[in-house]
């Protein structure tokens, strides 16, 4: 057992938030002596709440990997509900309302995608991040809280931290560090690696708080999946509004609903002395259809209020030290895809992480293939992300660019479970990494994607340059959508493996019409309600109806 005055360790991790506590999870599991140091204390609120069947399937992928069914947890809505707490929700589709200012909202200007494998989750933070760091501790790991690093050195052989806390100053040693602490960070902050201005092309600034008593979107929507079990994004020009209840479950203990609105600065420069709450429900007053949902919601925090979201770092991974994906740099919230980042980021520094304690050798060619993983995943983010808000000036624009961005998601989750499944089955690491020796965002990505994100980017790019309308950008880049020939790699194994709520038999025949219906629903505008639940995708993709709105 390690003492709570132990003052050398294996590895150093600052921050306990997910991807802190998921990373000293796996390594105490196999034998690291792993220190924690945690400036606030468990529970802390913290946002990146609402998960994709990506970010679930990574997760489950280290569960298997590295024997951690924690990890597993927190991938299925009711393990979380009655291993972790009664506090989280429950993501049944990516819901997206399109607004004009100063008009009623029209029904036929949605998007609905289903989660592909299984319910997804709203995550309380607070609740699931201080379950992962106190399951760190069960597996060995310390947990040091309201403790600050104050400095660092580090050296040939390793890193001395220098703590302060309530009972005074204690300086502790470590093999390596890992910088979990976000846009705080320690190892940016020491070394002066924050670039100024960011290196990415969006721009966004966020308000966001936890709000109870929110009203219900469109309560008679022709939506297969109602909005409140949906994470909803209200979208209009220059910026969205994310709308994701915890109290949408049964069984819930919890009223709050997390809402945050993330507009492009250049086009809402942020005023100065207006409190957060009179700027959104300013923002709410342009959207007749929006504001009644907030007729009667009352805030529980103080709202934070943001300039800038984007940061990024000159380094990521230097001698001794790696940071983790939200210490390194940060986008925007839409898409989710921050806690992707994080998990794949966690996945490619274990094993040489591992390797390098075994061996006593920290040799940096260890660990630089993390420096480009972080620049690859926070450069497809800022595409993409980038080229949204871009697309959020015209309806059939914003449409055209949401398949962009679910031909990158959908068949890479079905890689991912077809690969969770192989590797279940036969231990065998080759299925632990795909087939792309030089990805864009994922190492399950389709190979072509990368030259079909390309194609429909420069279009946008056309676009934004005033050199093309949005009308017939919207239509080439659709063009573009129809002449990629992705496949859908769904199997049985890989849909049982997933968790998937199968109601029907999964002949092949059955899946091979389904995987041609996913190719028709991607790429067809005229398609909104997509994949409708769960529990009747494969059913629905078997019959083909007509999922065009009335």
């Amino acid at each position: 057992m390690i003492r709570d005055t132990e003052t050398t360790f294996d590895v150093a991790i600052i921050g306990s938030g997910m991807s802190g506590a998921v990373l000293g999870m796996i390594l105490a599991r196999h034998g690291v002596r792993v220190l924690m140091i945690e400036g606030g204390v468990h529970p802390r609120f913290a946002v990146g709440e609402s998960t994709i069947p990506h970010t679930s399937l990574l997760s489950c992928m280290l569960a298997e990997r590295y024997d951690v069914p924690e990890l597993e947890t927190i991938a299925y809505p009711e393990r979380i509900h009655r291993e972790v707490a009664s506090t989280s929700g429950i993501k049944r589709s990516f819901g997206f309302a399109y607004h004009r200012a100063g008009q009623i909202y029209d029904p036929r200007d949605s998007f609905a995608i289903g989660t592909s494998s299984k319910d997804e989750n709203h995550l309380f933070r607070q609740d699931v991040d201080a379950w992962l760091s106190y399951q760190a501790v069960r597996y060995g790991a310390v947990l040091r809280q309201q403790t600050r690093v104050r400095d660092i050195e580090i050296d040939d052989s390793g890193v001395t931290l220098h703590t302060q806390h309530a009972g005074g100053e204690t300086t502790v040693r470590a093999r390596y560090l890992v910088d979990g602490s976000g846009f705080r960070s320690v190892v940016a902050e020491k070394y002066g690696l924050r670039e100024n201005p960011p290196r990415f092309a969006h721009h966004s600034r966020s308000m966001f708080t936890h709000m109870v008593d929110v009203g219900v979107f469109d309560p008679d929507s022709p939506m297969s999946v109602p909005w409140n079990q949906s994470t909803l994004h209200h979208v209009f020009e220059g910026g969205w509004l994310w709308v994701i209840p915890f109290d949408n479950r049964e069984g819930t203990t919890n009223p709050l609903v997390s809402i945050g609105l993330t507009v492009d600065p250049r086009v809402y420069p942020k005023p100065e002395n207006v409190p957060a709450e009179v700027e959104f429900q300013q923002f709410l007053d342009r959207f007749p259809s929006v504001a009644p949902q907030f007729a009667r919601a009352k805030t529980v925090r103080p709202w934070v209020n943001t300039g800038r979201l984007q940061y990024s770092s000159s380094r990521s991974v230097g001698h001794r030290w790696s940071m983790m994906s939200h210490a390194s740099g940060a986008l925007d919230p839409l898409f989710s895809r921050g806690l992707i980042n994080t998990l794949e980021v966690t996945a490619a520094l274990v094993d040489p992480l591992l390797e390098a304690l075994r061996e006593d050798d920290f040799a940096d060619e260890r660990f630089e293939h993390l420096e480009a993983m972080h620049g690859r995943v926070l450069g497809f983010n800022d595409r993409l992300v980038a080229g949204a808000f871009t697309a959020t000036a015209d309806f059939d624009l914003w449409n055209a660019w949401l398949r962009v961005w679910a031909l990158a998601t959908v068949p890479t989750e079905f890689r991912l479970m077809t690969a969770l499944a192989a590797y279940t089955t036969t231990r065998d690491p080759r299925y632990l990494s795909g087939e792309v020796a030089d990805p864009v965002f994922s190492d399950f990505e389709d190979p072509d994607y990368r030259a079909f994100f390309t194609r429909a980017g420069d279009l946008l790019d056309r676009f934004r340059a005033g050199e093309a309308a949005a009308g017939e950008t919207a239509h080439r880049i659709l063009t573009v959508a129809d002449e990629y020939k992705f496949p859908i790699r769904m199997t049985r194994e890989g849909l049982e493996r997933s968790g998937h709520h199968i109601q029907l038999e999964l002949t092949e025949a059955n899946l091979a019409v389904a995987r041609s219906g996913f190719r028709w629903a991607l790429t067809n505008p005229d398609c909104r309600d997509m994949f409708l639940n769960p529990k009747t995708f494969t059913r629905w993709h078997a019959r083909r109806p007509d999922p065009h709105l009335a």
